[in-house]
């Protein structure tokens, strides 16, 4: 009975994690990766929503906008503040999404992070636009401690900078 009562609350968020994410992904493209990124002018950066929870320890969509938006631009990539400023038909953004379940009763975390490129797309067989398609994507789950988040800090700027050296790839 002891092992039920502590693996239970440590295992269930993992396992919906699991259950979750293969029915999200049979909604999305398949990812063509670097190649989708060229001809793009630059991105515009969505944060998902965070969890008050986390905000509350210290991971705030915020920062994680603003060390995104810096990473781009030191990188050279223009950053547009909307869509309507993009000037490319394709709208691209660079989505991160971050979910999290605090692991029962413990100050860990189990994260879920998605870093993606999104954008427009034309139908080839019927010409009409495809919105919001993921060409580019990088994700992984995590367990952090509730009082240092900085690894999920830490593995959204790889992810950001494993997409700054495929921008730069096909941008040269």
């Amino acid at each position: 009975m002891p092992f039920t009562r502590t693996c239970i609350p440590f295992a269930a968020p993992f396992l919906l994690l699991c259950v979750m994410a293969p029915q999200a992904s049979a909604q999305m493209f398949v990812t063509t990766g670097r190649d989708t990124l060229r001809g793009l002018p630059g991105v515009e950066v969505v944060i998902e929503q965070l969890e008050p929870e986390l905000e509350r320890d210290g991971l705030t969509g915020a920062t994680i906008h603003e060390e995104v938006v810096q990473r781009l631009r030191a990188a050279g990539l223009a950053v547009y503040t909307s869509q309507n400023d993009n000037p490319s038909e394709a709208k691209p953004y660079l989505y991160v999404d971050v979910n999290a379940v605090r692991l029962g009763g413990q100050n860990l975390y189990a994260v879920a992070l998605q870093v993606q490129l999104r954008q427009t797309l034309r139908s080839p067989v019927t010409s009409s636009n495809i919105v919001d398609a993921m060409t580019w994507d990088a994700r992984t789950v995590l367990v952090a401690p509730g009082n240092n988040l900085a690894s999920v800090r830490l593995t959204i700027r790889q992810y950001v900078d494993h997409f700054i050296e495929d921008w730069r790839a096909v941008h040269r």
